[in-house]
């Protein structure tokens, strides 16, 4: 095995680079979390298939509608102690109470309410800023709690305070702290000096209720979305201009137009639940005539009659209608299912995981899929009402009751196997195993069964899979990604029969490799599964689930749209130390194929740009990169000069020496023999596994020469002289493109806890607290060219788009 030099330390490294200068603080900093959207896209709840929470600490708190805020190690609310209202950090490991800051008496509840706070708290830039339901706009320091300011919307800018309290949460844009603040003549919504709060500006006439803005980008232009008992609002964020304006129709009721906070639901969509009996979804877009064109996209009771702001998620929307949770058609409000489970709640999306905290305090996971409800797992938190929404962060849930906060870790043995099968007996497989164990000519049975299923593995929609293996044999194991690297989980033999079976549960659009290990001998591929599948287990066997959609090419175009080959080779160029050292490099070659897009030789003045493939061998032979270069190349990407870089593959792991080839050497290569576009703007690097590792430190530490990178399940026991981080802070943000895609179930091994997946999980919120805005992100899936080349059409679309 190959020693680990970096992933972890790499882990460590980035956590010190500087944050952007962008928005809130990462994690969760505010009100429905990091983009204002209630979600976390590009996370994945579960590290595997297996899913379980737990409680990791849990506190006693006050009353208090305040959500929970989460950066920097801190988990911050605002809740009711008794005599005052006061504002809260806890330290996120250990759940002790770090500072508390006082800012009011205690608002009564009445009415129906609960006692306390119900706005929440943001985080950003080393500070704290709350707002209290008398009125009363504060920041402390996010250290100690020490107050830096206060002001109080009442007393200074004579708002009107709502009948419940101020219930609005602010939001950071930067240096702007913006509020709803309900003001008279123009005030509506207003722009605070984040470092001193000094009013910077005011905008808009409307009454401000129970309503927050978000931050959002229409059109290309970031701005704030608030919103009012009458009006929607687009403002720009530091001058408080207002782009636009439209009277939404609510009926001004609590629960409607009184309580609205914009839910995006795709390319300048928004949802806003207006009325008591229904919801509108509204498209807003840069109009011909005008700058802005509001239009009604649909109107209707799909959701109606609550308080909770649902969750959208890859075209469809998750939320409460009365006490019921149902899933919409973002496109049309359609219905497509309602589910009594788990009951009446507050939705968070996980990737693609609903996380809902019931008002009863029960916590529960679902699949956000528009097939219907898949619980996933649940949990008992609270004995007392929970009304807030969950927050996720550093890889944790935290939650509130009117009486405690927790942290719930999640928690996976690697294998669902290895967990209670409850739901073994539910399905058809189940069906067929009770009926066998009854059987007078079981195997009758077994042949009758095995031949009336279409496919191998046996997947019963939506992520259900039976692996069979039927044979004389004494013990039969199975390996696979879903299980991790060097770990084998044993089979079951069904008795008085010659049938073996290991049951999971997978995503819907997993992918996996698979091989059976009969009477412990070498691993083999599954006898009745056609599909080859090449990883980290050699050559065995494929699963695709049945929702996985990627772009494979497997069949050639038109001849008119292939591009050709051409190999390239020179002498490396070995300086003496090297040809006094171990890595054998005196008298190699340096050896490429480049591909040559279609019509190259029409137009001798035209030049092209180049992207460089590390491990460049196995991209074309087990990629098929040339025959996806042929179908995308003036459909999906601009026409390209693509260099496939033929070197041993182990090479890739000293990522110095291979980056210092390709840059003294084959690039001024390919740029003398090639009509190339020679600038860092035109050049791309990208690779799989220990390419895509090295290819990363080669464009963060040479961004003069390389301007867009893209990754495939970076191994990070690549070697480099040079920490990423300082790499990465030689890269400008803004300049540098970036795809990043990796597997859940990737290089990981259970048992010795480590984890490549988990690393690149960081890195890649490190890349996005720094300002980088990566493509690709996790799916549920392996390693090797049998889960990449699926996403290889997205990498060079991301880096290369026409």
């Amino acid at each position: 095995m190959r020693r680990i030099p970096g992933w972890f330390l790499v882990s460590l490294m980035i956590l010190s680079l500087p944050a952007a200068s962008a928005l809130a603080d990462a994690g969760w900093p505010g009100l429905r979390g990091p983009d204002s959207s209630g979600a976390v896209h590009d996370a994945r709840l579960f590290p595997g298939a297996s899913a379980g929470l737990k409680v990791g600490w849990k506190r006693a708190l006050g009353s208090g509608y305040s959500s929970v805020a989460v950066a920097d190690g801190r988990v911050v609310t605002m809740f009711a102690d008794g005599e005052n209202d006061v504002l809260a950090a806890f330290d996120l490991e250990s759940g002790d109470e770090l500072w508390r800051y006082a800012f009011a008496e205690t608002y009564p509840g009445h009415d129906g309410s609960h006692d306390g706070p119900i706005s929440t708290p943001v985080i950003g830039g080393g500070r704290v800023f709350g707002l209290g339901p008398w009125g009363h706009l504060f920041a402390v320091n996010a250290e100690d709690g020490k107050v830096l300011w206060t002001r109080h919307l009442v007393e200074d800018f004579e708002s009107a305070k709502p009948h419940y309290g101020f219930t609005t949460s602010p939001l950071l844009v930067e240096d702007i702290l913006v509020l709803e603040i309900g003001a008279a003549e123009g005030k509506a919504i207003a722009g605070f000096s984040a470092d001193d709060g000094k009013l910077v500006w005011t905008a808009g006439d409307d009454t401000v209720n129970y309503h927050s803005p978000i931050l959002t980008t229409i059109a290309g232009r970031l701005q704030v979305l608030a919103v009012g008992k009458e009006k929607l609002f687009g403002i720009e964020p530091r001058s408080g201009e207002i782009l636009w304006s439209h009277e939404h129709g609510g009926d001004g009721r609590s629960t409607g137009a009184d309580s609205i906070i914009p839910l995006p639901a795709g390319e300048g969509r928004f949802l806003v639940l207006n009325k008591r009996d229904g919801s509108t979804m509204f498209q807003i877009k840069k109009g011909k005539e005008i700058d802005y064109e509001v239009q009604e996209l649909w109107s209707n009771n799909s959701i109606r009659g609550t308080y909770v702001t649902p969750v959208y998620s890859d075209g469809y929307i998750y939320g409460t209608s009365g006490r019921v949770l149902v899933c919409l058609d973002a496109a049309t409000g359609e219905v497509q299912w309602r589910s009594r489970q788990p009951g009446d709640g507050f939705p968070t999306l996980v990737g693609n995981d609903l996380v809902i905290i019931t008002k009863a305090g029960g916590l529960h996971v679902a699949k956000a899929s528009p097939e219907g409800y898949a619980a996933v797992t649940e949990l008992d938190l609270f004995d007392e009402h929970s009304w807030s929404q969950v927050a996720y962060s550093d890889g944790h849930l935290f939650a509130r009751s009117m009486g405690h906060l927790a942290r719930i870790d999640v928690t996976s043995g690697g294998s669902s196997h290895e967990a209670s099968q409850s739901w073994l007996p539910r399905t058809g497989f189940g069906a067929f195993l009770a009926e066998l164990e009854g059987a007078t000519d079981k195997a009758a049975l077994v042949d009758s069964f095995l031949e009336k299923q279409g496919s191998f593995p046996i997947v019963e929609a939506p992520d259900v899979v039976h692996f069979v293996y039927r044979g004389e044999a004494e013990d039969v194991g199975i390996v696979g990604d879903m299980i991790g690297s060097r770990r084998e989980e044993p089979m079951t033999r069904v008795e008085g029969t010659d049938l073996f079976y290991y049951s999971t549960r997978l995503e819907a659009d997993a992918a996996v490799t698979y091989g059976f290990i009969v009477n412990f001998g070498e691993t083999m591929a599954d006898p009745r599964n056609p599909l080859p599948g090449n990883g980290l287990f050699g050559e065995i066997s494929w699963l695709s689930m049945p929702a996985r959609d990627v772009a494979i090419f497997d069949g050639e175009p038109d001849a008119s749209r292939q591009g050709r080959m051409e190999t390239v080779e020179q002498d490396r160029e070995v300086g003496k130390d090297e040809t006094e050292g171990e890595d054998g490099s005196e008298g190699e070659k340096l050896t490429a194929e480049v591909y040559l897009p279609a019509g190259y030789e029409r137009d001798s003045q035209r030049r092209y740009p180049t992207v460089y493939i590390y491990g460049g061998g196995e991209a074309l032979e087990e990629g098929g990169m040339k025959n996806t270069l042929d179908h995308l190349i003036g459909t999906k990407i601009d026409p390209l000069i693509a260099v496939f870089i033929k070197t041993d593959d182990d090479a890739t792991y000293d990522a110095d020496s291979y980056n210092k080839m390709v840059l003294t050497e084959l690039i001024p290569l390919i740029d003398g023999r090639y009509r190339t576009l020679a600038d860092a703007r035109h050049r791309g690097v990208m690779g799989s596994g220990s390419g895509g590792a090295t290819a990363l430190y080669g464009s963060f530490q040479h961004p003069d020469i390389f301007g867009r990178v893209g990754s495939q399940s970076p191994d990070w026991w690549v070697n480099s002289e040079t920490p990423l981080e300082e790499s990465m802070q030689a890269a400008e943000a803004s300049s540098l493109s970036i795809y990043l895609d990796w597997g859940t179930y990737g290089l990981r091994s259970p048992h010795e806890a480590w984890d490549l997946s988990e690393a690149t999980r960081e890195i890649w919120a490190q890349l996005r607290a720094n300002g980088y805005r990566p493509a690709g992100g996790e799916r549920p899936e392996g390693y090797g060219w049998s889960c990449w080349r699926g996403h290889t059409a997205d990498m060079l679309a991301a880096l290369f788009p026409l």
